[in-house]
């Protein structure tokens, strides 16, 4: 599936009738301020940036009247959206989960902060004056943010990795800031890489799918910590043509006994490196020993998985988010080796961060995000 020609998107008859519909509830006094309608009227209508309503990932209307110039991000999958589409001027404030990603976002580390994702500094956010400020669909709560903002500073709720939801969110983000070519050129990057290892894997009956035992490492509690249907794991293994044996049992993830593990006798084991990796350049040890452990724990040499050496790990960077179609496809190569024998992951991938991130080359030969 490509991309509809998100550049070529007429918005005029729905810039007039918000336009009008904004002028009805001003006169009423309770629309937008005189300012922005002038701003969305100039003399020689339509104008460059049409008013426009996009709905974020909560379900909020939001109707704006003039260009969006001035973004605050609370979170790094935001910020990453906003550099693939090569938006990031716009960015006048980030949190301090962003300023410590000075590899991943070398061309944002010196813009101001704001504080904490999940406690940001209000009165920093307020001096920014910006127009919208786009954070996680759940955190910080609105008691924390909403309720301290005035009504023209937007709040715009995504998160750009929820796979069920991330073309969306990319679709409505790059309306938001009127970047609809840029974000046309990267969805038909991604689309085109998600098409191809869909259309490959379709051709494999159930009967002979690859059984995938999904994780992330020990248990929060006891035993291994197991990945089910509604995580961002699971979504990524399904793509890739598996089938993954903790569906039925539960749902998100939980903690499973070692005996259950060895039970379901999977062929691959797929482990999440949550927080590892990516960017870092000191945690190549650490997802090594990821591997590692799982195959030496007592029993496990029983598994299919480790008896043919098929335990891969691959991490938050590289398997979630805009560069999630290079690990698709790397996974459904790990998962049937002769289907895409012709297919070069490591070459997606390298092309994802040239086009579209602000890195440098040596994130190529540093940078773990799979193993």
């Amino acid at each position: 599936m490509i991309c509809p020609a998100l550049a070529e998107d007429n918005y005029d008859e729905e810039a007039r009738q918000i336009l009008a519909t904004g002028i009805l509830d001003h006169l009423q006094g309770c629309g937008p301020g005189v300012e922005d309608l002038r701003a969305a009227a100039p003399p020689l209508y339509p104008p460059q940036y049409p008013p426009r309503r996009i709905t974020d990932t909560v379900g909020t209307e939001i109707i704006l009247y003039r260009p969006v110039e001035r973004i605050v991000i609370l979170h790094h999958q935001a910020a990453d959206a906003i550099n693939v589409i090569g938006e990031d001027d716009r960015i006048v404030g980030i949190s301090e989960s962003i300023k410590e990603r000075t590899y991943q976002f070398p061309n944002l580390v010196d813009r101001p902060s704001v504080g904490g994702a999940w406690e940001p500094d209000i009165e920093s956010i307020l001096a920014l004056q910006p127009d919208i400020v786009m954070t996680f669909v759940k955190y910080p709560e609105q008691e924390k943010l909403e309720r301290h903002l005035p009504s023209h500073i937007k709040v715009v709720r995504m998160d750009f990795y929820r796979a069920e939801y991330f073309r969306e969110e990319m679709v409505t983000l790059g309306r938001l800031v009127g970047a609809e070519a840029n974000t046309h050129e990267y969805l038909n990057w991604h689309d085109a890489i998600m098409d191809l290892v869909s259309e490959r894997v379709s051709t494999i009956p159930d009967s002979k799918r690859v059984r995938v035992y999904a994780e992330t490492g020990s248990g929060t509690s006891f035993g291994r910590r197991a990945y089910s249907t509604d995580t961002g794991l699971h979504s990524i293994l399904v793509a890739a043509g598996g089938q993954n044996v903790a569906e039925g049992h539960f749902t998100m993830n939980a903690d499973v006994e070692h005996e259950w593990v060895i039970s379901q006798s999977p062929d691959v084991i797929l482990i999440w490196a949550l927080g590892k990796g990516g960017y870092n350049f000191d945690d190549r040890d650490e997802i090594k020993n990821l591997r590692n452990e799982i195959s030496a724990l007592p029993g496990f040499s029983r598994i299919p998985a480790v008896r043919d050496d098929r335990i891969y790990v691959v991490t938050s960077a590289f398997s979630m988010g805009t560069a999630s179609p290079a690990a698709v496809a790397m996974v459904a190569k790990w998962f049937y080796p002769a289907l895409f024998e012709d297919i070069d992951p490591v070459a997606i991938h390298h092309e994802y961060l040239d086009r579209f991130t602000k890195t440098g080359e040596e994130i190529k030969e540093q940078g773990t995000f799979y193993y």
